[in-house]
């Protein structure tokens, strides 16, 4: 991508180094490995990281660091990923002090209405939203009555080859069918203690009926992350791509980057028309119901040849489509105002 002058971007957002290399496969490495690709010269701050041990005036230490921070790297534009620990009152002194610095976010958590977590998930999409110029969402804003269509755009969780690496696609011998990995406590590294997941009867009910299941977080089995996740992966034929709460278009947890980016064939679930991006049967395998899910995790597992051609189909179609810099590249056509040449069919 050629500009007359170089784009620099601050990039604030979760950057996990507190976790040491846990959540290494994060949305944000992605975003900032995308604008990377792109050229873009881009300074982070790990907001989380920067206040832990910080228990009182967080609001006040984080608002310092940034203000410094486009004070000294001077950037075009200053892109949020669910920064929590700004107050009103900071984000109007951002907007007063640097008048000619583009100031954007992305949300990728679900904002289905009747999740229980919906009035959270709204109000802090909400809090950054009226100051940003551009927003950017994990659902379609078409189907949300309370996002500001004209400056509100749809991604999807990006894959990179340098993350999703694997390819199992190329191996028939594996030893399980189907992977499933419960993520909720991923920041306190164990899962959140008398919480009851919607997900886990579900998962359970299938574990009872197909033998070579791969299932974490659940039936007392610990849950995984960094290293450990892409070995259990590596194991696996197939993946459920199962969200909380009810369907929303578009939308999913980056679940199902790691399913169909590594190769693994993809049961998707109807509804949030992820038939528009993948042929049915032939890119990704979809269901409705858990009986239906459970009859055609037991088909594809005798019949590798064509779980294996699904598997490729659907990995090389993801990693054209989402890739991360073609999605940070999108992000940069609406937040710098420029047309993209050849557009995907996700890009509005």
């Amino acid at each position: 991508m050629n500009f007359k002058k170089t784009i620099k971007i601050l990039h604030i957002a979760d950057m996990h180094l507190r976790h040491l290399g846990r959540l290494y496969y994060s949305f944000g490495r992605k975003i900032t490995l995308g604008f990377i690709k792109n050229n873009i010269n881009l300074l982070q701050i790990g907001d989380r990281d920067l206040l832990t041990g910080t228990l009182f005036n967080r609001n006040s230490v984080l608002y310092k660091s940034i203000y410094k921070s486009i004070n000294n790297f001077t950037p075009d534009v200053v892109l949020f990923g669910h920064v929590d620990n700004l107050e009103y009152k900071d984000f109007v002194k951002l907007k007063e002090n640097f008048k000619n610095t583009i100031f954007a976010q992305y949300f990728v958590d679900t904002l289905d209405k009747n999740f229980v977590n919906f009035d959270k998930h709204k109000s802090r999409f909400l809090s950054k939203s009226q100051f940003c110029d551009v927003n950017f969402i994990t659902t379609d804003p078409a189907v949300l009555d309370f996002v500001d269509s004209n400056k509100t755009f749809f991604i999807p969780n990006p894959v990179d080859f340098s993350i999703e690496y694997l390819k199992n696609f190329n191996h028939t011998n594996l030893p399980y069918d189907v992977f499933y990995a419960l993520s909720h406590g991923q920041h306190r590294g164990i899962l959140k203690k008398k919480f009851k997941d919607e997900r886990e009867d579900f998962l359970k009910d299938i574990s009872l009926k197909i033998k070579k299941t791969s299932f974490f977080g659940l039936n007392n089995v610990p849950p995984i992350w960094g290293s450990e996740f892409y070995d259990q992966l590596s194991k696996c034929k197939m993946g459920i791509n199962l969200s909380r709460g009810k369907p929303i278009k578009y939308y999913s947890s980056d679940r199902i980057a790691a399913i169909m980016g590594n190769g693994l064939m993809a049961f998707l679930q109807k509804n949030y028309f992820y038939e528009d991006f993948f042929q049915e049967d032939k890119e990704a395998v979809f269901y409705k119901s858990i009986n239906e899910l459970i009859n055609k995790i037991k088909f594809y597992s005798k019949n590798d040849i064509l779980r294996k051609k699904i598997s490729k189909l659907g990995h090389e179609k993801y990693h054209s489509l989402f890739n991360t810099t073609l999605v940070t590249k999108y992000m940069l056509s609406k937040i710098l105002d420029f047309k993209m040449i050849r557009k995907k069919e996700w890009m509005i």
